[in-house]
């Protein structure tokens, strides 16, 4: 199991990076990148669709990260012997109705 430093580290630099890129959309791939390498390359910790943070080992979710109304990244850690916490954080349902309709137009 990833130790607390290396979960500390991988939510820190996952935070300060999406906000200094000014992301508008949680990109899994992206937040994987960037948690691999706070991490020296080592794939410890995973990162669902919705925003979850898991330790590799043992599927148990440790952190969260997601973006407030003002716009602004945050991650937070997770209990991670809560009931549950094992399981991934859903993804974003697609929008539907005429704001589906205008994201699809804009490619969003």
């Amino acid at each position: 199991m990833a130790s607390d430093v290396e979960i500390g580290r991988a939510l820190a630099a996952v935070a300060s990076t999406l906000n200094d890129q000014k992301l508008d959309e949680f990109d899994t791939d992206r937040v994987q990148e960037i948690v691999t390498e706070a991490l020296g390359g080592e794939l410890l910790l995973t990162v669902d669709d919705g925003g979850g943070l898991h330790d590799s080992s043992s599927g148990v979710r440790v952190g969260a990260i997601r973006r407030t109304p003002s716009g602004e990244w945050i991650t937070e850690r997770q209990n991670e012997v809560a009931k549950g916490a094992d399981t991934a954080i859903p993804a974003k349902p697609e929008e539907t109705g005429l704001k589906g309709a205008i994201s699809k137009l804009k490619g969003d």
